[in-house]
């Protein structure tokens, strides 16, 4: 499954919906054409719609519009480069969870 389409997924699931035609009922710019496009691999999501989607589910807009990226690519290079990208910016985050988690560790002092 295409990472558009599982974007558009979780949206049914978050507002339980069981249909496509529900979702296409929500955004103007969608159609039974490019849903089923999009379903297929051989269409992605806009930009503004990931953007929407993503808030509606509570995804993160930045790591959305990665995953998009890596979808769009139009070369194996292009997207395993945007692939690298992502796991930078991962262990980044995982590294300032880490740092901050030790900042705010109480030291032995505070126990004597």
């Amino acid at each position: 499954m295409n990472f558009s389409y599982e974007l558009i997924e979780k949206y049914k699931e978050s507002k339980s919906y069981s249909q496509d035609k529900q979702v296409i009922a929500d955004f103007s710019e969608f159609n039974s054409g490019n849903m089923s496009q999009i379903k297929k691999g051989k269409r992605s999501l806009t930009a503004n719609q990931c953007i929407v989607i993503a808030n509606a589910i509570g995804m993160d807009q930045k790591e959305a519009l990665l995953k998009l990226a890596i979808e769009k690519s139009k070369s194996t290079e292009e997207g395993k480069i945007w692939s690298d990208i992502v796991k930078k910016i991962s262990a980044a985050c995982v590294a300032l969870t880490l740092v901050a988690g030790l900042a705010n560790a109480p030291t032995e002092d505070a126990f004597a």
